[in-house]
């Protein structure tokens, strides 16, 4: 499936997709997670982003994708107890995306994403996928 067509499929609109890398809705958060980054085991599966740098050292703390999603991962801890819907997308982080594809709790166990721990002044967070409930 294209990007802004798996946002679209879970009821989100992507007004930037060159540079957006989450959406909002009334009812809630979708935010992308690159397959290549997401740690897949042990289960569940998780990505953390202080794994993958500190907060100052990467390229893509000023990219305005991150500080839009910042925002909206504050908005799914505040509003929706860290629940937010996910896009998982294939490709490179950098050099592109191929595939995007959207997790469907249904499909997958009954596991949605729930945010983990934020950091509200660097935008850095932990995800991770959990049953629910």
């Amino acid at each position: 499936m294209q990007y802004v067509e798996a946002f679209n499929s879970l009821g989100y609109e992507v007004p930037n997709p060159r540079q957006d890398w989450s959406a909002e809705k009334d009812d809630g958060v979708c935010i992308t997670l690159w397959k290549s980054e997401v740690q897949w085991t042990p289960v569940p599966p998780r990505l953390d982003l202080w794994t993958r740098g500190t907060p100052g050292s990467t390229d893509w703390e000023n990219q305005p994708g991150h500080k839009k999603r910042a925002n909206h991962v504050e908005r799914a801890v505040s509003e929706f107890d860290g629940w937010v819907d996910v896009i998982v997308v294939n490709g490179v982080p950098g050099q592109g995306y191929g595939a995007a594809d959207p997790w469907l709790p249904a499909q997958r166990a009954n596991h949605g994403w729930r945010i983990q721990e934020f950091d509200k002044a660097t935008g850095f967070f932990s995800v991770a996928a959990e049953k629910l409930k």
